[in-house]
């Protein structure tokens, strides 16, 4: 019913998991929604991707359109840490920083060319 209000809305796109925690475990949903939308939606495949999963995900959904970051975690060049002081949010380290893996992205694009 959600993708058919979205459709009628003129979204062009619906990224999810299948609602799970990541779309590897959702394929069914997934699967379901790409065959539903006959095309009238993109269906985006979201949550745990890389180019394995697009390879295993394909032919179980059909679904040709994946979200992924790439990422990796580098450690900080900070040298001076101050374990008494966050300069930052508790939940995030400040010793790593977040970057996407160019290697990452070229495996799943070459993996998406093949498709």
């Amino acid at each position: 019913e959600a993708m058919e209000q979205a459709i009628a809305l003129g979204f062009d796109t619906i990224l999810t998991s299948g609602q799970k925690n990541t779309c590897r475990e959702g394929a069914g949903l997934i699967k379901e929604l790409v065959q539903e939308s006959r095309g009238r939606i993109v269906i985006q495949a979201g949550g745990g991707v890389n180019a394995e999963v697009i390879e295993s995900l394909y032919p179980v959904t059909g679904g040709r359109a994946y979200h992924m970051s790439g990422k990796i975690v580098v450690k900080s060049a900070m040298e001076y840490r101050n374990p008494e002081v966050s300069m930052g949010l508790p939940s995030i380290s400040e010793y790593e920083i977040i970057r996407t893996d160019e290697r990452a992205i070229g495996a799943a694009r070459r993996v998406l060319e093949a498709l």
